[in-house]
Formats: C-alpha cells, sequence, structure tokens
C-alpha cells in the first residue's frame, strides 16, 4: 500500500476534487516537464507507486519546439487518497515544470 498523502501537498484541495469527482472512477492528471526519458519515467513510477500500472493510462504529447513534455496520467482511483499522493509525488520531482 502506499504511504498516505501529505496534508501540506501542493494540489488541488481535497474538497475540490470531492466536489468534481466521484471515487472510484477516473482522475486525470497533466504533468509538465522536459521532453526526456528520465522526466517520462520517473512521473510515470511514481504514479505507478500509487495505483499500479493496471489502474494508469499514460499519453504523451510534445511541445511544438519539442522541448517539453505534457505527461497525461489518467488514474482509475478507487479512493480520493490515490489522487493526492500522486500529485504529492509528482510535485517532488525537481523537473516538473507544471502539474494540472
Amino acid at each position: 500500500m502506499y504511504p498516505p498523502a501529505r496534508r501540506d501537498a501542493p494540489g488541488p484541495a481535497r474538497e475540490a476534487i470531492l466536489a468534481a469527482h466521484s471515487f472510484p472512477g477516473e482522475y486525470t492528471i497533466k504533468a509538465f516537464g522536459p521532453a526526456d526519458d528520465a522526466f517520462r519515467a520517473a512521473a510515470v513510477d511514481l504514479a505507478h507507486g500509487v495505483v499500479g500500472p493496471a489502474r494508469l493510462a499514460v499519453s504523451e504529447r510534445l511541445t511544438r519546439s519539442g522541448d517539453r513534455l505534457c505527461l497525461t496520467l489518467t488514474l482509475h482511483a478507487e479512493q480520493v487518497e490515490e489522487v493526492e499522493e500522486v500529485y504529492a509525488r509528482l510535485y517532488s520531482m525537481p523537473a516538473v515544470l507544471l502539474i494540472f
């Protein structure tokens, strides 16, 4: 099992997540960073550590210049705590430029 989400972690407030989503269900997070294998692998591994590979779909898109990557992580989350934990783990990555 994953560790509990930190209450001081950046990301949407729990109330906002619960107001817009019901669980279990899909939740999408977009993470922007450098267009390299290290960023891609680290972000996917962090999400896998929370929901596992079977409950994560990943797509990606390069910026027009090709130097930045947007990863779309679609979680099949059982509970809001999983979403909070993925946000906390992604925000701990130094290479992350933007998450929404």
